[in-house]
């Protein structure tokens, strides 16, 4: 009976029963059987042409990149490492995200630039563009600031790029104060700690229990604002 499954009796393992002592030629084992007829060199093909067939991929790969064939072996190109899936399409994902003709315009303006500049090993490249992106970001950052911001909390602002140690948040509420008194439609539904919270979410100001400082961010937007000449804002 066929062996099936995982069955583990001693008949399935033997494959047959105990051969009896008999006079004449010794009959020969199956396995020494198999091995003679494993033996003729047709066999061997055939056993060659399934292991082409089963993993012809790997072979087909090792083919392209066979270089020379020697008395040392085989020598081969060193081929380039595949590209991990999910990496492969998140880069997929990340440019399906955004497209446009005036993109594609930028992008070519940015080749040129590094062309220009001589940024040519990928190394540098990635370094650069990393460091443009960072500076972009910032700059977003600030206009995006600068759009919303009132006067007092500029005044605010620059009152604390004064003082290294920070001041108590008390010291600074005069400032909104006057502000609320100048313009009472405004701040009739905003309150000091909102005032002041505005300048906490662009990270331009940090607090160390009820001190109020200014953080590099703060400093960097001030600076930022002299340098692009911008004035105002005037109300508020």
């Amino acid at each position: 009976m066929p062996c099936t499954g995982r069955e583990t009796s001693g008949a399935s393992l033997a494959g047959f029963a105990p051969v009896k002592a008999v006079v004449g030629p010794r009959e020969r084992h199956p396995m020494e059987q198999l091995a003679a007829v494993l033996a003729w060199p047709s066999v061997v093909l055939i056993i060659a042409l399934v292991a082409i067939f089963l993993f012809r991929s790997e072979v087909g790969a090792l083919i392209g990149r066979t270089k020379k064939v020697g008395k040392g072996g085989i020598e081969t190109f060193e081929g380039q490492p595949s590209q991990p899936t999910e990496e492969k399409k998140g880069v997929d994902e990340f440019f399906r995200s955004f497209d446009s003709p005036l993109l594609l315009e930028a992008e070519k303006l940015i080749l040129d630039d590094l062309k220009a500049r001589h940024i040519d090993l990928a190394g540098d490249r990635e370094k650069t563009l990393l460091r443009a992106l960072a500076a972009n970001n910032i700059l977003l950052h600030f206009e995006r600031a600068y759009g919303s911001l009132w006067a007092s909390q500029l005044a605010c602002l620059r009152y604390l790029n004064s003082k290294d140690q920070g001041v108590d948040v008390a010291e600074i509420v005069p400032f909104y104060e006057a502000a609320k008194a100048a313009y009472p439609a405004w701040y009739a539904n905003y309150s000091p700690d909102q005032w002041l919270g505005f300048l906490r979410s662009f990270n331009f100001v940090g607090d160390r229990g009820s001190v109020a400082f200014i953080t590099v961010a703060g400093r960097e937007f001030l600076k930022y604002l002299v340098a692009s000449g911008k004035s105002g804002p005037f109300h508020g």
